[in-house]
């Protein structure tokens, strides 16, 4: 069965804000979340914004890399395919992940700037027969 792709239009280029706000919603709502950031820049930055993005915030999670063991870590970071907290969710951080390994998790949500990069991405996700409108 394919997943649900779920688009959420950003209202400007910023991601990192909304992307932390997307993955706390996910995780107060019990759900286990995969979140690819290909960048390690990028990643270390997030890493370090889950935990300060809000006051009174907190969103256990770990960073992930190959050949590392499974974790119990309810949101992981990775930055290659793989799913070692056997999340059902997969949240795309930056750039597109491979949609072979993409399409094992049940939902997929992808922020998609304003825009022909927007319009792009969407049609990316159409092109590889995940997303159904």
């Amino acid at each position: 069965m394919a997943p649900r792709v779920i688009l959420h239009q950003l209202p400007g280029e910023k991601r990192a804000g909304r992307l932390a706000e997307l993955v706390e919603e996910l995780y107060k709502d019990g759900r286990r979340v995969v979140v690819w950031v290909t960048d390690e820049g990028r990643r270390q930055i997030l890493d370090d914004y889950l935990w300060t993005f809000r006051k009174l915030s907190f969103v256990p999670h770990g960073v992930w890399q190959d050949g590392m063991e499974e974790t119990d870590d309810p949101v992981v970071l990775v930055g290659e395919a793989g799913n070692p907290n056997r999340a059902d969710i997969l949240v795309v951080g930056d750039q597109v992940p491979p949609f072979e390994w993409a399409a094992r998790f049940e939902e997929i949500h992808d922020l998609i700037a304003p825009g022909q990069d927007g319009e792009a991405r969407t049609a990316l996700w159409r092109e590889a027969g995940l997303l159904v409108d």
